[in-house]
C-alpha cells in the first residue's frame, strides 16, 4: 500500500467515523451524505456533496502514527508527522456574501497553517452552493475567485505557488474549504493542452482562478502527484458542450497529459473523485470510466461544475 492514500468506503460497511477517527494513521475522513455544516468532531469533514454511487466516506491515510487534532481560529486541523489537513466551514448566513466570506475564510486557514510550520499548501477542495448562481461578474464562482486571490496575495502567494485545487457547488447549506499542506513547497504542473488557469482572459471573470492544474511532492519517501479537477477544455474554452461522453474523453486525455508530464502512469491513478452536474449521466460515466480505472477508485457524486457547459469534473491521485 502506498504511504498516503485516499480511501473509498461503501456507506453500508464502513466503521462509524468515530473509530476510524482514533485509528493510527488516519489524518481526516471526508463525507458524502449532502451535509455540510462545521461538525462538533474534529478531523471529520461533512462535503455537502451527495453520493451517486456507493461511497459513503473517504479516509485519507498516512500511516506515521495517531493524528494530533485540535481547533483554531474556526479552522479544525489534524496532523500526522510532515502532513497537516485544515478544514474550515462559511455558514450558510455568510455565504450571502460569499466573496468576503471566501477571503476570510482562506485568510484564517492560510493563517492557522502557517502558524502550525506548514506554510506550503499542495491540495484544496472548495465546495460551496449555488456556484453558477449570479449573472456576469456576480456569478458565486467568480466572487469566489475574488476573494480567494486576495488571500492568496496577502499571504504572499505568488501564481507559481498556487496549488492543485477542486472547486465545485453541492446542493447543501453551508460550504467547506479544506486542504493538505507542508511544511516544504511543492511543484506545480500545468497541462500543455490548457491555458494555466491563473492567465484565462477577462470573459471568465475579473479575477483569474488561483490554482495549478497539479502539483507533486514527497510524502515519507514516495512522490505523488495531486491533480485539479479536471474538466473538457482545450486552452480556454470549454469542449463539447451538452455532450457528456465527448466531454469524458477531453477529460481524461487532459489527465492523461497531467500523468505523462510528471512521468507518471495510468495504471498508478487512484482516489479519481468524478463530478457529475446530471444523475442521469452516471450509468454512462461509470461505464466508459470503468474501462480505465478499478472501480473501486472512482467515487460519482452530484456536484454542479463551475462552468455552466461542463457536465463533469474529475480529480486524481498519482503515485509516482
Amino acid at each position: 500500500m502506498s504511504i498516503f492514500v485516499q480511501e473509498y468506503l461503501p456507506l453500508h460497511t464502513a466503521p462509524r467515523v468515530a473509530d476510524l477517527l482514533n485509528q493510527d494513521g488516519v489524518l481526516a475522513v471526508v463525507g458524502y451524505s449532502g451535509d455540510c455544516l462545521e461538525p462538533a468532531t474534529t478531523g471529520y469533514i461533512p462535503s455537502g456533496l451527495s453520493p451517486l454511487g456507493e461511497v459513503g466516506l473517504e479516509v485519507i491515510r498516512y500511516p506515521f502514527g495517531r493524528a494530533e487534532r485540535g481547533q483554531t481560529e474556526r479552522c479544525h486541523w489534524s496532523k500526522i508527522g510532515d502532513l497537516l489537513c485544515i478544514a474550515t466551514w462559511i455558514s450558510p448566513e455568510e455565504c450571502q456574501q460569499i466573496e468576503s466570506a471566501t477571503e476570510q475564510a482562506y485568510d484564517r486557514a492560510l493563517g492557522v497553517a502557517e502558524r502550525l510550520g506548514f506554510a506550503f499548501p499542495f491540495r484544496i477542495w472548495n465546495l460551496i452552493p449555488q456556484i453558477n448562481q449570479g449573472a456576469g461578474d456576480q456569478e458565486v464562482y467568480k466572487q469566489f475567485c475574488s476573494g480567494r486571490m486576495r488571500a492568496f496575495t496577502r499571504h504572499g502567494m505568488e501564481a507559481a505557488q498556487y496549488p492543485a485545487a477542486s472547486a465545485v457547488g453541492h446542493h447543501a447549506q453551508g460550504a467547506v474549504i479544506y486542504l493538505l499542506a507542508a511544511p516544504k513547497p511543492s511543484r506545480n504542473l500545468e497541462n500543455p493542452l490548457q491555458m494555466p488557469a491563473y492567465t484565462y482572459p477577462r470573459e471568465y471573470g475579473p479575477c483569474s482562478p488561483s490554482f495549478a492544474r497539479a502539483t507533486r511532492i514527497e510524502l515519507g519517501s514516495e512522490d505523488f502527484l495531486f491533480i485539479s479537477g479536471t474538466a473538457s477544455i482545450l486552452g480556454h474554452s470549454t469542449q463539447a458542450p451538452g455532450d457528456i461522453a465527448s466531454q469524458l474523453e477531453v477529460t481524461q486525455a487532459n489527465i492523461a497529459q497531467l500523468v505523462k508530464q510528471a512521468g507518471g502512469s495510468i495504471t498508478k491513478l487512484s482516489a479519481l473523485r468524478v463530478y457529475l452536474r446530471h444523475a442521469e449521466h452516471l450509468e454512462l460515466a461509470r461505464t466508459m470510466l470503468q474501462r480505465a480505472y478499478p472501480a473501486e477508485h472512482l467515487n460519482f457524486v452530484l456536484a454542479d461544475i463551475c462552468r455552466q457547459q461542463l457536465l463533469v469534473e474529475i480529480e486524481a491521485l498519482v503515485e509516482l
